[in-house]
């Protein structure tokens, strides 16, 4: 960590598009970071502020545990904001920490440590489980749109492809009975022949649509 950083120097640009993306203000992160100081055991600096053994939550920050705290937040908010709203890459882990310029270890030590921030990574990657099972269900059930090439060339036509395996997989996370018997693969990894394509995807369009339903009761 550098001994001379603070959120001042990032700017106000930078940081509101960071939280944007992040979905959480820097400030948050780094009260949760000062609140946390109070897991440091008793010492003869845990009284100092500008110790990182300081155990005083209501101690305001100077020296290098002041540049250290703000800089921690910083990169969790960098983290964050690359996760949940990559440019290049989102939902990757790796991106994630590379971009806050971090390892691995480092942010699972973060994560541990600050349940706040643990508790938003965790956010992010229910959102990416969300995301991709809408991506399932569209390729199975609602299909997608594929050019029709003919020797190379493009024909401007476009056919709509279903993904069956993406079906069955979809359906065995909705319903428990498919896991055990509608639904069977075999060793090469295909669907059993017997299996009613279109019958499952019916069945799964209508029970996304009960449960859909249901949701919408329930709020009100």
């Amino acid at each position: 960590m550098a001994k001379d950083f603070t959120l001042a120097n990032v700017g106000r640009e930078t940081l509101d598009d960071l939280e944007r993306r992040g979905a959480i203000r820097v400030q948050q992160l780094l009260d949760e970071i000062v609140r946390c100081r109070a897991r440091h055991p008793d010492s003869s600096s845990s009284h100092l502020s500008h110790s990182h053994t300081c155990n005083v939550p209501s101690l305001k920050a100077t020296g290098f545990l002041k540049a250290d705290e703000e800089e921690k937040a910083y990169k969790m908010l960098q983290m964050l904001a690359e996760y949940r709203d990559g440019k290049e890459q989102r939902f990757s882990l790796y991106a994630a920490y590379k971009a806050a310029g971090v390892s691995r270890g480092t942010m699972q030590n973060w994560r541990n440590d600050y349940p706040l921030f643990d508790a938003l990574m965790s956010a992010v990657q229910e959102e990416m489980v969300d995301t991709m099972r809408a991506e399932a269900y569209r390729r199975s059930t609602v299909g997608h749109d594929e050019p029709v090439i003919y020797q190379g060339v493009d024909t401007g036509l476009k056919v709509k492809k279903f993904s069956d395996g993406l079906l069955q997989f979809t359906l065995m996370g909705y319903d428990a009975k498919f896991r055990a018997k509608d639904v069977n693969v075999n060793m090469s990894g295909s669907l059993d022949s017997n299996i009613n394509i279109e019958g499952l995807r019916d069945k799964l369009a209508s029970r996304l649509k009960a449960r859909a339903k249901s949701q919408e009761q329930d709020e009100e």
